[in-house]
């Protein structure tokens, strides 16, 4: 899907996502940092506190676009390591990551139980973070919220970012 796309997202959805990484980042500790659905890397610039860093996206046409936004000096981002993989089956070690954001994702996975489980399980247990976003059309606050609750407590709740996401900031209990 977002293969076809891919050429016309970073200038259509530049602004939106935007706003929704501002606010996502406020409540991340520094450090290490994995971005679950980068894209095009609209969200780069505003993790330059987060080092290194990790872009995942299951699209290699928006993860070319990123890479050349960074080489090009677009994006605002010394480096990054870009990921082609699903959110479904990552490619990393169990609790490698401090904190990880996902950012209107999960609602295009087939199975988003899977997906945020799959995100849950590569962040650091007892204190990792993840700032998550979904359309708030597509699921409920509440449904996100038991999809996280027995590994995690719930930081902050965050309605209508750009005016169309929904969003936890949860930390992780344990595995």
């Amino acid at each position: 899907m977002y293969d076809e796309t891919a050429p016309v997202y970073h200038h259509r959805y530049l602004s939106i996502q935007r706003e929704k990484y501002q606010v996502l980042v406020r409540y991340l500790d520094e450090g290490p940092l994995v971005d679950i659905g980068v894209g095009t890397g609209i969200g780069l610039s505003f993790l330059e506190d987060f080092s290194p860093i990790v872009g995942v996206d299951g699209s290699i046409s928006m993860l070319k676009i990123a890479r050349q936004q960074i080489n090009e000096g677009k994006i605002s981002r010394q480096s990054a390591s870009l990921v082609c993989a699903s959110a479904t089956a990552l490619p990393f070690r169990s609790g490698v990551f401090p904190s990880a954001v996902s950012v209107t994702v999960i609602q295009n996975l087939q199975v988003v139980d899977k997906g945020v489980e799959e995100i849950l399980r590569i962040i650091q247990p007892l204190h990792g973070r993840l700032g998550l976003t979904w359309l708030a059309k597509t699921l409920t606050m509440k449904q996100v919220a038991q999809l996280v609750a027995s590994k995690t407590v719930i930081l902050s709740s965050l309605y209508k970012l750009a005016r169309e996401d929904d969003g936890l900031i949860l930390q992780l209990n344990s595995h």
